[in-house]
């Protein structure tokens, strides 16, 4: 329990950081936590800024900023290599936590443990081991910061002269319902065998003792259990010591325990990528229950109230993994302390060259396997809250069936007919998943919903006037009809009957997009009168919906008109329109779809020969096809306002709030017998309560004909 290198260091004054330049992230950056603002779905750019932003202006922080000429002027910093930086972007400090540290002496009047709620029990004495210890874990002042600032403290008699005060030191760990107790200490030379266990644990204070550890790290009465935390040997001696080992010979003391090393990694803000070096004895017979973390820090020391050294050691990378588990209880109430420990291994960063795969352990209790690989010397790997922080594995939601489905399995998207309606219907709903070790978070319900992103209007420009007959086009009695797939995927083949007022089009999209559409002419001289009907299916890009266990896309049906007038020399308008219903599939996300009602409207005028003898000038205002009535449902765990989980149908209204309007413009001019040239320009805005897409193209084309 020595320190191997130890320097006193006076208090500079200067009070608390200037935490002006220092920011944290919003209380909901990508999803919310079970408190609020602790759930994270991924590294975002602002989590890692708000993460920076503390390690570069918080001169608490940058106390810990070494570089160790022993091992290649290694860059040293284990608030950073533990990444207790993110935890801080997101407010985590371990409050309403208590961590139970059992030790030499402490300087309970010590600066960093002002404020604080601390129970002492047996005869602690004064020292710097103890106090360093109990600093890294919880400690705050002007001058330091450990990993859980926010957490009450235990601080016990290590029992060096009675084994009694270990059995008061866990009783009263039980008592306080402590996430952790730090145990930064070993018996000299004793090994993880029967025969120590005997010397150990024989006796009667011995026997005692084990009882009222096992009742801590196990449970007993309401009390689910703790976490116990050990350090093991700073000197290798080949195998693992008794305390850090002792789940060899109490296994169902596993579930429960926790051995820590000291090592210096090589990271940067993406991972841990080697190790500078391995400091303390490695992991060993521990290894299947084993994590490393930097042990080279400046903190508290007994000298006074207001000073502090540096020094390393596995006794000061031990506290960091008890302060982790005060983090991860404050981010994640509903977990008990085991599963916590689970969280901790599983998130453990192994994937750094010299990482050796010895076996993997199932860490999941029950039913279920989530396996991670462990090594002989580090262990599960480097200590990595970020991680921890992050879902573990497969998320699911639990419905109220009782049966679970994985979050993937209901993601889906919507056809660009509905536009906003369903993130609308879905927006300020959070749900309620899981992820593989029980981790519980809030997800927004609009998130599982994508928009259609509509094809680029110079995408569909150009590839009609690939398909276009300039010339025929230009000098053609106007069917306003023609363009009716025009907001559907594929193309369309135009046919008309030989007395010219019977039109069909055909779509051609694929197998699951095609249609067939019918008109017949009324004509009254000039002035014309076209009804009709259209058929179709579509895929789910412009109507319904496509997704997971998916039976979605749409079948339409609708009544098309439209009255035009056009003399085929001067002027022409033509006012259209559609009104259909639409049969909605529905992926497995959605439920009690009612059929769709949608509409779309379109007008158009020009003239012909307006610069140029021959040439067509139109201009067009449109509303594309859109639903206008339809209804939905999405059962799915929502999330409490005043806490908890409620299995429900959240109804969703199929009308978008915002339509989208077209304006174009087209011009077309022969240019010689052989040539015609063509320009269009095309304008989407859309328009409601909702600010949505704007898109704007055109197109120039010229056919040649020979």
């Amino acid at each position: 329990m020595s320190l191997s290198s130890l320097a006193l260091l006076a208090a500079c004054g200067g009070g608390e950081d200037d935490l002006g330049g220092t920011f944290t992230i919003s209380a909901s950056p990508g999803g919310s936590g079970t408190l609020g603002s602790y759930f994270m779905a991924s590294i975002t750019q602002d989590w890692r800024d708000a993460a920076a932003s503390f390690r570069n202006n918080s001169a608490r922080f940058r106390l810990q900023n070494g570089n160790i000429p022993g091992l290649g002027n290694a860059f040293s910093n284990p608030l950073q290599s533990s990444r207790v930086d993110y935890a801080r972007a997101v407010g985590l400090t371990g409050a309403g936590q208590v961590i139970a540290v059992v030790d030499s002496g402490f300087r309970r009047a010590h600066e960093v443990f002002a404020g604080k709620t601390i129970t002492t029990t047996g005869a602690p004495g004064t020292t710097d081991h103890g106090t360093m210890v109990a600093s890294i874990a919880t400690g705050n002042s002007g001058t330091m910061v450990g990993v859980a600032p926010g957490a009450d403290l235990i601080l016990s008699d290590w029992g060096e002269d009675n084994i009694s005060d270990l059995t008061a030191a866990a009783v009263a760990a039980q008592n306080r319902r402590a996430v952790a107790q730090n145990n930064s200490w070993g018996f000299t030379g004793a090994a993880a065998n029967q025969t120590e266990f005997n010397a150990v644990f024989g006796s009667p204070g011995g026997t005692a003792w084990l009882a009222a550890l096992r009742n801590y790290a196990l449970g007993s009465g309401s009390w689910q259990g703790g976490v116990v935390v050990f350090a093991v040997d700073n000197t290798n001696t080949g195998a693992a010591g008794l305390m850090d080992a002792l789940p060899l010979l109490q296994p169902d003391l596993e579930k429960a325990w926790l051995a820590v090393g000291n090592a210096v990694p090589i990271f940067d803000d993406n991972g841990v990528s080697g190790v500078a070096g391995l400091i303390s004895s490695p992991c060993y017979q521990a290894a299947a229950w084993c994590l490393v973390a930097d042990g080279y820090w400046t903190a508290a020391t007994a000298a006074s109230n207001t000073s502090y050294g540096s020094g390393t050691g596995s006794s000061f990378a031990a506290p960091q993994v008890s302060g982790a588990l005060a983090l991860l209880a404050e981010a994640f109430p509903n977990l008990t302390p085991h599963q916590l420990r689970a969280r901790l291994l599983a998130s453990a960063d192994n994937t750094f060259t010299g990482f050796v795969s010895a076996g993997s352990v199932d860490l999941l209790e029950g039913s279920g396997v989530f396996n991670h690989d462990y090594s002989i010397d580090y262990g599960h790997g480097f200590l990595d809250i970020r991680a921890a922080l992050l879902p573990i594995g497969a998320t699911t939601m639990a419905m109220g069936d009782g049966e679970s489905i994985e979050t993937k399995d209901y993601a889906f998207s919507t056809g660009g007919a509905l536009g906003d309606a369903v993130t609308r219907s879905l927006d300020g709903v959070d749900l309620t998943m899981n992820d593989a070790l029980g981790g519980d978070f809030a997800v927004a319900a609009k998130a599982f919903a994508t928009e259609a992103a509509s094809t680029p209007l110079v995408e569909t420009l150009a590839a009609r006037s690939f398909t276009k007959d300039y010339g025929a086009a230009r000098k053609a009695v106007l069917n306003p009809l023609a363009d009716t797939f025009a907001t559907h995927p594929g193309q369309t083949l135009d046919l008309n009957a030989p007395d010219g007022l019977t039109h069909a089009s055909v779509l051609v999209g694929g197998e699951e997009d095609y249609g067939l559409a019918v008109a017949r002419t009324v004509a009254d001289g000039a002035l014309k009168l076209d009804l009709g009907v259209k058929l179709a299916r579509d895929s789910g890009r412009l109507m319904g919906f496509t997704g997971s266990g998916d039976t979605g896309g749409a079948s339409m049906a609708a009544l098309t008109l439209s009255l035009s007038h056009d003399m085929g020399t001067g002027g022409f308008f033509a006012l259209s329109g559609e009104m259909g219903v639409a049969d909605l599939g529905a992926p497995a996300a959605i439920s009690r779809v009612s059929a769709a009602k949608f509409d779309s409207l379109r007008l158009d005028v020009g003239s012909r020969s307006v610069f140029a003898r021959g040439d067509r000038l139109s201009v067009g205002i449109a509303m594309p096809m859109a639903v206008s009535a339809g209804s939905a449902e999405m059962t799915v765990p929502v999330r409490l306002a005043e806490g908890g989980t409620e299995v429900r149908a959240v109804g969703i209204d199929l009308a978008p709030q915002e339509r989208q309007m077209e304006v174009s413009i087209g011009y077309q001019v022969p240019m010689g017998a052989a040539s015609e040239l063509m320009f269009e320009v095309v304008h989407a805005q859309n328009y409601g309560n909702i600010a949505g897409m704007t898109d704007s193209a055109a197109v120039l084309g010229m056919k040649w004909s020979f």
